[in-house]
């Protein structure tokens, strides 16, 4: 019993593919995927390019339900034009339908697949998931077998290979559980047999455990500083950057599409621009307090936003708030100025 379930948990895709796979291109004709079925006593067939890489799978359903309102206009189109107003058997319009339509135009996408490496019970479960009964399997993402739900249904349950029965959706999904549940006995025997190693009381001194705690905090002190350390300087690029930029039309015109948006909703507000405080000269100081003289400490780009504002948006109405959006350790981080209208 454990042994199956440990070849579940091992055994990869590649091992119950069936390759190499036969393939048909988006372009061929319809009735040339049937034939190519038919012969090969298969019910689907992976769609490739020219590359080999996966478009889909044409399956038996497909030519059952493809599209079946354009078969209809068609069905009419030919009676009209080929019969006269006489009758015409139904097979051979059926024939004609077939003659008529690609495989790109009856094809299931996209095609689910996986790469070869995978394991069996990553393929299971994602067949299981999607009712699908083929999984393409890929090799640097080109199609190079096909796994299906009988290939499975034999690897988890042997004893059903020389069962001639349709592989139904019900018996995979028994079979895939058992094997599940042989999979959980291995891993809690394996966890019983490595029992937790006892330790005597005197290998542990308090000195040791503090010894542990210092280093613990040492270590998580070390990554909180490169973390500051990584932050500062991504807000000093960025503060850089923001020194030399200026607030364009382009954002202009997106910013009162915002706003626009915004009081459709009811708001009386939109966000304009958020900047590092760090781009103040005061390092937001004067915003925060508030002091009437802000605007004063702006820089850069968030100075050329005050200008534009106070030429262009000024005269129409709106106003201009600001704020410290967020306090990082305490201090100033990103501040925002606000459009404002309506009160």
């Amino acid at each position: 019993m454990l042994d199956l379930a440990k070849s579940v948990s091992e055994a990869r895709a590649r091992d119950v593919m069936t390759s190499p796979v036969v393939t048909i291109g988006p372009d061929e004709t319809a009735r040339a995927a049937a034939e190519a079925m038919l012969r090969l006593h298969v019910s689907g067939l992976p769609v490739v390019d020219a590359q080999g890489r996966p478009l889909g799978v044409v399956s038996e359903s497909d030519f059952r339900f493809a599209d079946s309102a354009t078969r209809t206009k068609q069905r009419e189109a030919w009676v009209k034009m080929l019969s006269g107003g006489q009758d015409m058997a139904g097979d051979y319009l059926d024939v004609l339908e077939r003659e008529s339509e690609t495989v790109r135009q009856i094809m299931a996408r996209p095609a689910l697949c996986v790469d070869e490496d995978a394991t069996i019970a990553a393929v299971a479960e994602l067949m299981g998931a999607h009712r699908v009964k083929r999984i393409l399997l890929l090799r640097e993402g080109a199609v190079v077998g096909v796994v299906t739900r009988a290939d499975l249904l034999r690897f988890y349950a042997p004893e059903e290979r020389a069962s001639a029965k349709p592989v139904t959706p019900e018996a995979f999904d028994a079979a895939r559980q058992e094997a599940r549940l042989k999979l959980q006995q291995l891993k809690r025997a394996q966890k019983a047999s490595q029992p937790e190693p006892e330790i005597s009381p005197d290998a542990v001194t308090a000195a040791m455990l503090k010894g542990m705690v210092n280093a613990f905090e040492s270590t998580k002190s070390r990554i909180k500083d490169e973390a500051l350390r990584q932050t500062r300087e991504k807000r000093d690029e960025l503060v850089k950057e923001l020194l030399a930029a200026r607030f364009s039309d382009q954002e202009l015109a997106h910013l009162m599409s915002l706003a626009r948006e915004a009081a459709r909703r009811g708001e009386t507000g939109v966000a304009a621009l958020t900047f590092p405080a760090a781009l103040c000269a005061d390092g937001g100081r004067a915003i925060n307090l508030p002091d009437p003289d802000w605007p004063a400490s702006l820089r850069g780009k968030a100075a050329d936003f005050f200008l534009r504002w106070d030429k262009e948006l000024r005269p129409l109405g709106f106003a201009l708030s600001a704020r410290i959006a967020s306090f990082p350790d305490g201090f100033p981080g990103d501040a925002e100025l606000s459009l404002v209208w309506g009160r």
